[in-house]
């Protein structure tokens, strides 16, 4: 009997996702930005900056390190360019030079980005600063403390290396608008993180992070800190997005997997272009959930997709993404369990 309830379970469960498909109503108008890391990177860069006297140079490829460089950025109202890290293409070369660049930070070892990509830039009578660390650690620090040489900061926004980079990304535009560097913390050697920011002296410290040890840490090795939790699974960025944000007509999306292994490298140049903008990016998998699609309804008029496209809300499609598809694996693998333990 138990046997037989468990097999039926199991159909309906794939009948139902085999045959319910529900789309939301789609009135809103759509754009996407798509190409390599570097071509997004260029045509984000000039929806926004027509004139710059700083550039932020980053390879292509180093997205936490963007994440870190992008509140600087902000503050010294420069773009993120992307480059391949041995040489610079023409036609970015030819982007610095009408922004009339006169200084160039650049982000990263030479590992990252070579000596031949400083020479191209000295050559045009671009002045050069190098910040880098050893590790994403290193670096943020090392960010945190050129902006510090701007202004006067007051707060910090500290994220756990355990956390999803979709959480990085949502929290962009709030560290921008707070001119707070974004810090790396390593779980297991918080103290590093926690001497630095109490060097520093900040008045409130955002903590992004789930895990116990990343939260205990923050509690009792900071001051004047407020945790907040990471978006589960399932979950949207959408109070983030109304609470910091006043222009809802336009949204950018990007689409991602969760988790601290997602790859971030298509949207070097986003968040400071959208915080500059004051444009929220809706952070998403392959198609809107349902309250995204809601929103997206209720407030918005255009929808700027970067990197990749993201569905319509779609019951069917949405139980296909690859986030539920590791849902199922595990459901399939506890019925399995469950029948075997039925017949023993």
């Amino acid at each position: 009997m138990i046997k037989k309830k468990i097999l039926t379970l199991l159909v309906g469960f794939v009948f139902a996702t085999t045959y319910i498909n529900v789309y939301a109503d789609s009135n809103y108008k759509k754009a996407l930005i798509n190409g390599d890391n570097k071509q997004i990177s260029m045509e984000l860069n000039k929806s926004y900056f027509k004139k710059a006297d700083e550039a932020i140079i980053i390879n292509e490829n180093a997205g936490v390190d963007a994440i870190s460089a992008t509140p600087l950025a902000y503050l010294k109202d420069a773009p993120i360019i992307a480059v391949d890290g041995k040489k610079i293409s023409n036609d970015i070369l030819n982007y610095i030079k009408g922004l009339e660049v006169k200084d160039v930070t650049i982000i990263g070892g030479v590992k990252n980005v070579s000596k031949s990509v400083e020479k191209q830039l000295h050559d045009m009578g671009i002045n050069i600063n190098r910040i880098h660390g050893e590790n994403r650690y290193e670096t943020s620090q090392s960010i945190a403390e050129e902006m510090g040489k701007e202004k006067d900061i007051s707060n910090v926004v500290v994220i756990s290396n355990t956390a999803g980079l979709e959480n990085a990304i949502a929290i962009s535009n709030f560290a921008c608008k707070k001119n707070a560097p974004i810090i790396w913390a390593d779980d297991n050697s918080f103290r590093d993180t926690s001497d630095f920011v109490e060097e520093q002296e900040y008045d409130n410290v955002y903590a992004v992070g789930n895990s116990a040890r990343f939260t205990y840490a923050s509690k009792n090795e900071m001051n004047n800190v407020k945790i907040i939790k990471e978006m589960s699974r399932y979950e949207t960025n959408i109070d983030t997005i109304k609470e910091n944000n006043k222009n809802l007509d336009t949204i950018y999306t990007v689409n991602i997997d969760y988790g601290n292994r997602a790859d971030i490298s298509k949207y070097v140049s986003l968040p400071v272009v959208a915080a500059k903008e004051d444009i929220p990016i809706l952070v998403c998998n392959d198609n809107f959930t349902y309250p995204q699609e809601e929103f997206i309804k209720k407030n918005v008029d255009k929808v700027i997709e970067v990197g990749e496209a993201v569905e319509p809300y779609s019951i069917i499609d949405t139980l296909k993404n690859k986030s539920f598809i590791r849902v199922y694996i595990i459901i399939l693998a506890m019925i399995v369990i469950l029948i075997r333990g039925v017949k023993a």
